[in-house]
């Protein structure tokens, strides 16, 4: 790619940013299906004479009758007398709960596509809550008043006429009604808690789309958004000769750009946007904006999946403290330590390439400070999650506890950031100095466990002498923490410990689903299943001492039992060719536990016969349990070898971009057994893919991290060990 067209990709991507969620709306059970055909977040039962169209036990997907763009639920069913059948629809997101407020209703579209079908015949519904409960169930028809066959119809529910329904939902359930004769079709769209009341200012106003740009397959599109309450969505339709137009997506008002993957190369293709309201009535169309898929090279789409993973973060913060989101809340602003670590790297390399302005970086890490100074902490140690509104910790688990490591990866990443901001102008300066007081506050000497072998993994508020024992240890976890403490100035800690934190013999092993076996699931045979489990078994089972070698490879810690992802971690800042023990040839391991993930994910088989698609993990829940891969896994592997990662990103993208690539970068994980893709992004994955991709073509993170000065103190004390 030119560098004309590159700057204008820099300059269209991340223009005009402002606080925004990343995430689609949390009261939203179901809106669209990622991938066409089967909608892998549901499930379907049925017994006797009953029956329900089903493929793999998973509803259909309509892709040419939806009321909201691109899709809908199709349910096809039969109800006997001598039979039952239920189907649930389970709520797509996991880092998210959401409990519905009395005055709220559920609200679902149904569309009736079989002429016989009655009011009657209609099914009966459910909320699914946590704990594998649910709430009683109610008979649609009384709240439908206008039931017609082939037309879209709204039903409103009030959440209160539901018993037993105090916990966060899980899902939506549909089951039989009375018995009836021949087969029923329906289709369902858009379930979600809407409230009570709500803004009906009419959308009188066209809707404004200001840009549309192609790369590549991806078309970039931006929009103004007006401060009119009562819009909900952009809705977008596309056209390939400006007069027939589709619908083909919806986008939350948190977004003021998006994405669309178009289908053909070298197609021009002309978009148009409405705004639509709660009652999903649209406003006049926007202006039409023209734009043809041209192919990129290579190195042009490695920049374009770095400049979205950045995007994650750039849209995705508190504008109060300029803490990472991880989650909304109704209630409450809960930001949390460690994912803003991330954030902070990935605003750097956004700035390095002119994703974002150097202004809006130092005012965000700014505020991040300003907010960390001032709250609440125990010997400078801070909690995993704040109250972004006080300042307070916030115990997501209930637990009165500090975490260690996540101030350790914060501190890391604003002493990166201190690096970074080297302007001699008061803004800069100021920032300087106020990080090397946060990093100056804590006390490590009172982090140590009780005999002082290592430091401790999280700190108590009431002491809790169980969790004092509780020692930071392991090579992946251990690394930056240690070095962060032996390297400051008033309380910092002896090598040994590192030593012993990294090398102890009776460090442990902690379990990760990636290696555990898991029950047989619907998208795997019996055989396919146990021939997956005894070759897991084989790797695992008597080779977990240290020193292991396997596919050819030297792994000196080891079998790892976790997820790869937790290798990369200190491995973002810390080159490992800097680290000089004198005991690991740190870029070497490194290399070997990255390959050995390749070669026995390649082994076992993700459901890709490409061998550049890896990244196996089991992600085991009680609803959808099932074979994925994480794409950061692979993307990431760029920084130990270009070559490698190089060729997974563009896999990724061209394979599986149209499921897998959003404005976010890509989505948490994909599921090529079971049809099925995230409807999430996982900090930690986008943060990995934009900082790794930096390293390897610039080195930015390891060079800043080079320069630290109580850092470097902290490498050449090991040098001598």
């Amino acid at each position: 790619m030119n560098r004309i067209l590159y700057k204008l990709l820099i300059l269209l991507a991340f223009l005009n940013c402002r606080q925004l969620i990343a995430d689609t709306y949390p009261e939203v059970v179901f809106d669209n299906s990622i991938v066409n055909g089967t909608y892998a977040k549901s499930t379907v039962n049925y017994s006797g004479k009953s029956w329900v169209e089903n493929i793999n036990k998973h509803l259909l997907v309509s892709d040419t009758i939806f009321f909201t763009p691109g899709n809908a639920l199709s349910l096809k069913y039969l109800s006997s007398e001598k039979g039952y059948w239920e189907t649930t629809i389970n709520y797509n997101r996991l880092k998210y709960s959401y409990v519905p407020e009395q005055d709220e209703v559920l609200s679902l579209w149904l569309y009736v596509n079989s002429n016989s079908t009655k009011i009657s015949d209609l099914p009966n519904i459910f909320i699914l809550q946590a704990r594998q409960r649910s709430s009683d169930t109610l008979n649609i028809e009384p709240y439908i008043t206008n039931f017609q066959s082939n037309k879209w119809i709204q039903i409103k529910i009030p959440v209160k006429n539901f018993k037993n329904k105090n916990i966060q939902i899980t899902g939506v359930g549909l089951s039989q009604p009375k018995k009836s004769k021949g087969y029923h079709h329906i289709y369902l769209d858009q379930i979600e808690f809407l409230p009570n009341r709500y803004s009906e200012i009419p959308l009188r106003s066209p809707a404004m789309l200001s840009d549309a740009k192609s790369y590549d397959k991806t078309v970039h599109l931006k929009w103004q958004l007006p401060l009119t309450p009562s819009i909900r969505f952009i809705k977008i339709y596309r056209s390939t000769d400006g007069k027939n137009f589709n619908p083909v997506s919806i986008r939350p008002i948190h977004m003021q750009s998006c994405f669309d993957i178009v289908p053909q190369m070298g197609q021009k293709y002309y978009y148009k946007i409405t705004w639509m309201d709660y009652n999903y009535k649209e406003s006049p169309f926007s202006s039409v904006k023209e734009v043809e898929a041209k192919p990129l090279g290579d190195s042009s789409i490695i920049k374009l999946v770095q400049l979205a993973h950045v995007n994650y973060f750039v849209e995705n913060f508190d504008v109060n403290t300029g803490m990472h989101l991880p989650y909304r809340s109704k209630h409450k602003v809960i930001v949390s330590t460690r994912e803003t670590a991330g954030a902070i790297l990935s605003l750097l390399v956004g700035v390095h390439n002119e994703f974002v302005s150097r202004q809006t970086a130092l005012n965000r890490i700014s505020k991040i400070v300003f907010f960390l100074l001032r709250s609440q902490n125990k010997h400078g140690i801070l909690p995993a999650y704040y109250d972004g509104r006080r300042g307070l910790p916030e115990y997501i688990q209930e637990d009165a506890i500090y975490d260690v490591q996540a101030t350790a990866e914060i501190v890391e990443a604003l002493l990166v950031a201190r690096e970074f901001f080297n302007s001699d102008n008061d803004n800069e300066k100021d920032l300087r100095n106020r990080i090397t007081q946060l990093y100056n506050r804590i006390n490590w000497q009172e982090c140590l466990t009780p005999d002082s072998r290592y430091l401790q993994k999280k700190l108590s508020m009431l002491e809790n002498p169980d969790l004092a024992n509780q020692g930071l240890v392991g090579f992946d976890e251990a690394i930056n923490t240690y070095l962060l403490a032996m390297g400051s100035p008033k309380n910092s800690i002896s090598q040994d410990l590192l030593y012993n934190a990294i090398y102890d013999p009776l460090t442990p092993q902690i379990e990760h689903p990636e290696l555990q076996q898991a029950p047989i699931t619907d998208s795997l045979t019996q055989d396919t299943h146990e021939q997956t489990l005894a070759f897991l078994d084989s790797i695992t089972a008597e080779q977990s001492d240290i020193d292991t070698t396997i596919f050819g490879l030297k792994l000196p810690f080891g079998i790892y039992n976790k997820s790869v992802m937790n290798i990369y971690r200190p491995f973002l800042t810390v080159k490992p060719e800097r680290l000089h023990d004198t005991l690991t040839n740190w870029k070497q391991t490194l290399t070997n536990y990255v390959l050995y993930t390749k070669r026995r994910d390649n082994e076992v088989g993700v459901g890709a016969a490409n061998s550049d698609i890896w990244g196996f993990y089991q992600h085991r829940d009680t609803l959808n349990r099932s074979f994925r891969i994480n794409p950061a896994i692979a993307s990431s592997a760029i920084m130990v070898d270009e070559y490698l990662g190089n060729r997974s990103i563009l896999t990724l993208y061209r394979q599986y971009g149209h499921i897998l690539f959003t404005e976010y970068g890509f989505r948490a994980w994909l599921d090529l057994r079971n049809n099925d893709a995230s409807d999430e992004y996982m900090s930690f994955n986008q943060a990995a893919v934009a900082i790794a991709i930096e390293n390897a073509q610039s080195g930015l993170i390891w060079n800043l991290y080079d320069k630290i000065p109580e850092l470097q103190k902290a490498r050449e004390t090991i040098n001598t060990k």
